[in-house]
């Protein structure tokens, strides 16, 4: 989603996009089953630890999504003008909106549920709440992930006048950035999460005009990529931390089910600690390569192309195998045989119906 020439391409980051894009899939896939069963008092082997392990094995995605953009958009060598930026994504997600609240009406017609989201239900929404669907979002689940995106478009000519400055003074400011998003919104984050009873607030109203949310990840992507040749991490190390990530994700989230957590799904936050751990891991995997691993295949440069308008389409089938076939029932009553087919017949389905839009050209500037 970046204007960038070909001689600059970063190879390495379309591998990275094509992975992440399976892996957002995954998760939602996974989250079906994960939430179906979370009452069952789960053991290790279960139905709950199916969807949990899916659901886990997915949560590097988004954040490796936001660190991409980061990595690309704020290249110094790199053209970045906010307006077709913008617009190019605006206007796909608002598009999509229209997709989608008519397949729900559709569905609500047929007596099946509507994609999760605030327009689940287009009709049966007074005016005002529907513009209010619209403008405070998400209107579908998984479009929380657009409205961030935008906000963080917003933000990005103010960071280019940091990573555009010259050296030494660039690494300095991107530190000095990183520092007060860790000082700002990670550490009281993970105290919350770590001890949720005993962690007191301190501080909150003066962090809150500092840099927080996905920026931090933004900028955290641009400095893991650009400082690639001063990062001497070598890949076992970033594979074994990626594994302990997915692995405290993965547990934390059985423990809290076996013990009735009423926030049983807390460390899939996008800002906990095992979701930063595994998600950075896997970024810096693809990212700090120093040799990358060259041009890539044909096939995974355009399944890159085509990453932003499969994770936009991939609710809607996911949704429609589950609500309208026999697939639905398989998924939560024997998860391990369902999820698999679920989750394969997303993906080939998604990554077709993009391809086959982008055939269109006069559909191209607007799905």
């Amino acid at each position: 989603m970046s204007t960038t020439a070909t001689s600059t391409r970063r190879h390495e980051l379309d591998h990275l996009r094509v992975v992440a894009t399976l892996g957002v899939i995954l998760l939602h896939t996974g989250a079906a089953v994960a939430v179906a069963w979370k009452a069952s008092d789960p053991d290790l082997f279960s139905n709950f630890n199916v969807g949990n392990l899916a659901d886990a094995g997915g949560r590097f995605a988004v954040n490796c999504f936001f660190m991409t953009s980061g990595a690309l958009l704020l290249d110094p060598v790199r053209r970045f003008v906010l307006r077709p930026q913008f617009l190019r994504v605006a206007v796909a997600a608002l598009t999509w909106i229209v997709i989608y609240s008519v397949a729900n009406i559709a569905l609500n017609e047929r007596d099946l549920p509507g994609v999760g989201g605030r327009l689940s239900d287009p009709l049966g929404m007074p005016p005002e709440e529907f513009a209010r669907a619209l403008l405070s979002g998400p209107a579908v689940y998984h479009l929380w992930f657009v409205y961030a995106l935008l906000g963080v478009y917003l933000v990005v000519p103010l960071l280019r006048a940091v990573t555009d400055r010259p050296e030494p003074q660039r690494a300095r400011l991107v530190a000095w950035i990183l520092a007060l998003w860790l000082i700002a919104d990670l550490l009281p984050r993970w105290g919350r999460f770590l001890w949720p009873d005993e962690f007191p607030v301190i501080y909150a109203l003066p962090f809150e005009p500092l840099p927080t949310g996905y920026v931090g990840f933004f900028v955290l992507g641009f400095a893991l990529s650009h400082y690639r040749d001063r990062i001497r991490v070598p890949s076992v190390v970033w594979i074994l931390a990626a594994l302990a990530g997915l692995a405290w994700c993965f547990l934390e989230v059985w423990h809290a089910a076996r013990s009735g957590d009423p926030d049983v799904f807390a460390a899939y936050g996008n800002f906990n600690p095992p979701v930063v751990l595994y998600s950075v891991a896997v970024f810096g995997f693809f990212a700090t390569r120093h040799r990358g691993p060259g041009p890539v295949w044909p096939l995974v440069r355009r399944l890159s192309e085509l990453s932003f308008r499969v994770y936009l389409v991939h609710a809607l089938v996911l949704h429609t195998l589950r609500a309208a076939t026999d697939l639905g029932p398989l998924i939560e009553d024997r998860p391990a045989v369902g999820l698999p087919a679920v989750y394969l017949a997303t993906v080939v389905i998604s990554v077709a119906v993009a391809w086959l839009l982008d055939l269109v050209r006069p559909l191209r500037r607007w799905v």
